[in-house]
Parts: C-alpha cells; structure tokens; sequence
C-alpha cells in the first residue's frame, strides 16, 4: 500500500470509522454533514466542483463524474428520469447525497457496478445491456471520474441502445475524458479490440460475441499496462 493510500485510509477511518453508513438513506442532518464530508475531502469531490466532465452520449444518454446534488437538481431540470452510478462500492458519501437527492426530485436512481481495473464479466455486460432495453430515458451515467467506466457504459449503451458501430463507439474510452488507454483502465478499451480482433466487418454483433466468445479471464492475463500513463492513473488520479 503506497503512503499516500496508508494516509488517505487513517484520516478516513480517523473520521469516519464506518463507511457502511453512507449505503444506507441519510437518516438525519449529522449523517447529511458526514455524507458532505466524505464526499469533498475523503473522497476529492471537491476537485470536481467546477470540472464535471459532463456530455452527451447519442440522443437519449449523459455521463459525467460523480455528481452533486445541485447536478441532480440540473439533471431533472432537464427531463432527465434516471440516474445510473457505475461505481461498485455504495460507501462514499457521494452516493448517500446523490440517492437523498434523486428521492426529492422524484428520478430514479440505479445501480450498475462495474471496476474500471477489471474486464468486466460476461453477465456485468449483458445485465447492463438488458438495462439498456428497460431503462426510463432520458438518464445519466456516472462513475467517480467520469472517465473509464462512464465510457466504457457509455459505449455500451450507443452498441446495444442506438445501434452505433463497435468502432465508432469505443471511442467514447478517450484522452478528451481523461480515459488513458495505457494504465490498467486500458483493459476496458481492450473488451472492444478483443472484439474488433475476432469481427472486423462487425457481422457478428457484439452482444453475440460477449454470450458465446468472450472471455475476461484471458483478456485480464494478456493485457499489460504501461509505462507513465499508468503511473498518473493509478498514483495522481486514483481511479477507482
């Protein structure tokens, strides 16, 4: 563990020895307080209060990083009816302040977990795109940075909801997110190109080829990162 995580841990578990609370409604105003804590200083939302990272995918979708409420109360402004958070873990204030908010403005809000280390599995991806087929449009999707599970979800959805080409969608996984190709978080990009490898012509579609041929376990063992652009990811960024 680096000494910036053994740091980061203590002063969490210093103030808030138990995370668990935040996957739960807040419940009064101290937990309100703790979640707003949590949020801007344990888990660096305040870095994101001017940089949203925020755009429109195809013509029913958004993505962006992790929101504030103030973004909730935007987002329903804008007719969007559902918000969907890529990030696996509930305990970050973040989530207990994003579900309070889409309680009292009346969105839905949903859950997909996805990593943004780790290919995802075969039923992570065909779970998301059967959400994709039920889902309450206009949404918008989220994980903490806005930059690797959101495009990956994000490229995902255009595949499967709007029928835009595998090749055309995948660059939703860009630098203009901040999204480096070259650190671990490059094993999403690589869900595509494994694709790509086996069906240039793309006939065979893509959900097809993750029910029968993919395979995260090998696409996990061959792929390697690399080099500074998975220094800056992993130690300056702290994706998730």
């Amino acid at each position: 563990m680096s000494v910036v995580k053994r740091l980061r841990t203590r002063f969490a578990r210093r103030f808030f020895p138990d995370r668990e609370q935040f996957a739960a409604p807040i419940r009064d105003d101290a937990m309100r307080l703790m979640a707003w804590f949590d949020f801007l200083f344990v888990d660096f939302g305040i870095l994101r209060f001017f940089w949203k990272n925020r755009a429109q995918v195809g013509a029913r979708a958004f993505r962006m990083n992790q929101p504030y409420p103030g973004d909730i109360a935007r987002a329903a402004r804008e007719g969007i009816r559902t918000i969907v958070t890529i990030r696996h873990d509930p305990r970050h204030g973040g989530h207990a302040l994003v579900a309070e908010a889409c309680a009292r403005h009346g969105l839905t809000y949903v859950t997909i977990p996805f990593f943004s280390r780790e290919a995802p599995s075969r039923a992570a991806i065909l779970d998301a795109a059967a959400f994709f087929a039920r889902a309450d449009y206009p949404l918008l999707m989220h994980c903490k940075s806005g930059a690797d599970r959101a495009g990956f979800i994000s490229a995902l959805y255009l595949i499967v909801a709007e029928n835009v080409p595998v090749r055309e969608a995948r660059h939703q996984l860009s630098l203009r997110f901040l999204h480096f190709s070259a650190s671990r978080t490059g094993i999403l990009d690589a869900v595509f190109a494994a694709y790509l490898a086996a069906h240039a012509d793309e006939a065979t579609p893509f959900l097809d080829w993750v029910q029968q041929d993919y395979d995260p376990a090998r696409l996990m063992q061959t792929f390697k990162a690399r080099g500074v652009a998975d220094f800056i990811d992993r130690i300056l960024l702290r994706r998730e």
